[in-house]
């Protein structure tokens, strides 16, 4: 009997050792993350080109091309054939070096047209050969003959936004010889630049027609290439870990996505608890990108994106609060059991019915087939095809029976409606402001920064159509910053931020959360 007892106690001790374990590992990886850093001993980061849109060199040997492969951190250009010997002979812009100044990395001909020289002013690049050069820091062009009057690379006209090369120490982590083994930043120093605010650009190489690659590639040409990550092979903590390594800089963060991109951003910002937060900036690629319009950085981007004037765009913004809300669900009991709680964390907007129909309906179909909803245009069709299909068969009708609804305490009488929203930004459903719409009401204009929702609601999907275009108002239910929502008598579907879920009975609660550190341009 008393080794049985022993045993029990050393299994008993050996679970709660285990258990600890994992807690402080947990802990440990949310505080621990790396920057990862693109192996450039390897030789350069090509990608292949169908056709080149203007005059391609083949940096190897010289000759005219029409399809090939291009790096995208320096940017040469070779034939398919000649990769292995560029890698060999034509160094690649390197993430880091222990030089105390950073010279110009000059790259020859292929220059971007109508390039003219830093030195004399001249026109360059214009001969029908590989000639002249473009520096790939500071992306300066030169005369060939003009490049021995520039030594010193001043990193160019977005030196507030780069981590320098010769600020950045590398080291090597995992096991040589290894598949695991990889390169991180160890360490960084500042640099001597003025009002110097680096820039980390997120975004998922696989969204959209692949926009989200083709971003990519055009960032890691301008800033130092371990400032970009790419979310589909690594999280986003990984790129913020550069706010660890400089607790002392205020960093920028460019979410290049939709508004669910950016809510996953800002949660792992808010999860990581760093001393000085960066400051979120948006470039949208979604579909419906709310958000990113209240805070004035437009509806969306499709196609080549011009990023010298996003990263304009990034140093004349100016910095704003973003409301975050938390959403806790407690369903009802049945014979004594119950779902468990729910919570997430709200951005934009919440909603029960009919608006919510349309996404959830949308959202299935995209799992189903998610290659083919890869488009916005389809997107939007298919959007519009399920609100119009509600219109007829009504599936969220007599809403207002399954709802009560207190706002900061004070329960509201509900008319006869099949969808109710609430608003934490004035855009909804891809570009709508239903709160600034209609006769003037006594209620305060709707803002981001006042720690108050909107409530209104929705009579149906035609309802919402109408507002789409501007021919109705919506009903205005009040503003709170304590929303409780009770659903009974039966499933409602519902979203937060798009993403949607069958709702069963229960008790929604909309309390603030705090604020969220955003850009937003005038």
């Amino acid at each position: 009997m008393d080794t049985i007892n022993l045993s029990l106690i050393v299994m008993l001790s050996l679970l709660t050792a285990l258990i600890l374990l994992m807690r402080w590992y947990r802990q440990y990886r949310l505080h621990h993350y790396e920057v990862p850093v693109y192996d450039f001993h390897r030789g350069h980061r090509f990608f292949m080109v169908d056709m080149f849109a203007t005059p391609t060199y083949c940096n190897i040997d010289h000759t005219h091309i029409i399809h090939g492969a291009q790096c995208d951190s320096c940017g040469i250009c070779v034939n398919d054939h000649r990769m292995i010997e560029a890698n060999k002979r034509i160094l690649c812009k390197i993430p880091s070096t222990k030089s105390a100044q950073l010279l110009h990395h000059w790259v020859q001909g292929n220059l971007p047209l109508c390039s003219k020289c830093a030195v004399c002013g001249e026109e360059c690049g214009t001969r029908p050969e590989l000639a002249d050069l473009r520096c790939c820091w500071c992306c300066r062009t030169v005369h060939d003959l003009c490049a021995a009057r520039l030594s010193v690379c001043d990193m160019g006209r977005f030196r507030r936004l780069i981590v320098p090369p010769n600020c950045i120490e590398l080291t090597w982590k995992g096991l040589k010889g290894t598949r695991q083994r990889h390169l991180v930043v160890k360490k960084v120093k500042h640099p001597n630049i003025e009002d110097w605010t680096p820039l980390i650009v997120i975004s998922n190489a696989k969204s959209g027609n692949n926009d989200g690659e083709l971003l990519l590639r055009h960032f890691r040409s301008i800033l130092n290439t371990p400032q970009v990550i790419d979310v589909h092979e690594i999280p986003p903590e990984s790129g913020l870990e550069w706010c660890h390594l400089l607790p002392d800089v205020s960093f920028y963060v460019l979410v290049c996505g939709g508004d669910g991109t950016i809510g996953w951003v800002l949660n792992a910002i808010e999860n990581l608890n760093l001393k000085n937060p960066p400051k979120v900036c948006i470039l949208p690629l979604g579909t419906g990108n709310d958000l990113s319009r209240v805070l004035g950085w437009g509806e969306g981007y499709a196609g080549d994106v011009d990023v010298t004037d996003i990263l304009d765009n990034v140093l004349n913004a100016h910095p704003v609060d973003l409301d975050r809300w938390t959403v806790n669900i407690r369903h009802t009991k049945h014979f004594g059991f119950a779902r468990p709680k729910k919570e997430v964390v709200m951005n934009n907007y919440a909603s029960l019915g009919v608006d919510a129909l349309v996404t959830l309906n949308f959202h299935k179909r995209r799992q189903n087939w998610p290659r083919i909803f890869a488009n916005r245009i389809i997107n939007k069709l298919t959007y519009f095809t399920y609100g119009t299909k509600d219109v007829l068969e009504r599936e969220c009708k007599n809403l207002h029976l399954k709802l009560k609804v207190e706002l900061d305490g004070r329960v509201v009488d509900l008319p006869e409606i099949e969808g109710l929203v609430v608003l934490n930004i004035s855009s909804w459903g891809g570009g709508c402001r239903p709160w600034f719409m209609g006769k003037e009401d006594t209620f305060l204009p709707a803002r981001y920064d006042d720690g108050l929702l909107e409530v209104m609601a929705l009579y149906s999907s035609f309802h919402i159509a109408q507002l789409q275009v501007g021919l109705a108002s919506p009903i205005r239910l009040g503003q709170a910053s304590r929303v409780k929502i009770k659903l009974m008598g039966g499933n409602a579907p519902m979203q937060v931020d798009g993403e949607p879920w069958e709702q069963h009975p229960g008790e929604i609660t909309i309390t603030h959360r705090g604020q969220a550190a955003m850009m937003a341009l005038d």
